[in-house]
């Protein structure tokens, strides 16, 4: 057994099993992700309308000014599909992340990591095959 893998066992033990909730008030508060960016005033603005307005992340990802860079989009497209999920259509929350978690091959989602985003990004828009 390899250290990191040792060390990720030991942590899922102390993980706290914790429901997710979405604070409408403040939901420009999700498109802060101190730890990879500083916050955009125009990027929250879009966020904050579309989920207001109860548009798709694909409306999002449209409005979106090309300045964002790739990993941001990764998380911006995460945070708003779960937070509109959970929100508008919260008795099918469990079954849709169901569904994305499977298909990635994750049980523990870790919102934050960059790696998570990319790979429910690429769930929600899936790259299709080119036919000649």
């Amino acid at each position: 057994m390899n250290k990191v893998h040792y060390l990720n066992s030991h942590v899922e033990k102390f993980r706290e099993d914790i429901k997710i909730t979405i604070d409408v008030e403040n939901i420009g508060d999700l498109t802060h992700y101190c730890n990879l960016h500083i916050e955009n005033k125009k990027v929250t603005k879009i966020f904050t309308e579309c989920f207001h307005k109860k548009e798709t992340y694909k409306d999002l990802i449209k409005k979106l000014p090309d300045t964002v860079e790739r990993l941001g989009l990764f998380y911006l497209t995460t945070v708003y599909w779960i937070a509109y999920t959970c929100h508008y259509h919260n008795d099918k929350f469990d079954e849709a992340m169901g569904h994305c978690l499977d298909s990635i091959d994750m049980d523990v989602p870790l919102l934050n990591s960059p790696h998570f985003c990319k790979k429910v990004y690429y769930y929600l828009n899936p790259i299709d095959e080119v036919k000649c």
